[in-house]
């Protein structure tokens, strides 16, 4: 997997809003959580809502894994898993903390 970029940005945040977890974003990253904990929420809501933006979350996985959206969706559900557990781990929470911020700002505009 490549280093998250400026240009996941964008595509992550259209995926996070068509997800609907907005509000649950929100409540992750707020308060006194430790880092596990916000991560394993998040990963959670992600897991929980992807259908709802399948292709797009299929194509940012492919982007990043340097693979087609098929070869993403035709993974075993293990290395699926396992690649949904790269993309969240602590190396990527800096990213995703931005991303999530600017998703949390944009509803208090």
């Amino acid at each position: 997997m490549r280093t998250l970029l400026a240009k996941d940005i964008a595509p992550f945040t259209k995926i996070l809003a068509k997800m609907e977890i907005k509000e649950s974003i929100k409540i992750i990253f707020a308060g006194s959580k430790q880092q596990g904990e916000m991560v394993s929420e998040f990963v959670w809501a992600i897991i929980e809502n992807y259908y709802k933006a399948e292709k797009d979350f299929f194509n940012f996985l492919a982007d990043i894994e340097g693979k087609t959206s098929e070869e993403i969706a035709d993974l075993p559900i293990t290395e699926f898993v396992d690649l949904i557990k790269e993309l969240f781990s602590a190396k990527n929470f800096p990213f995703f903390k931005s991303a999530t911020d600017l998703v949390a700002q944009k509803l208090t505009i």
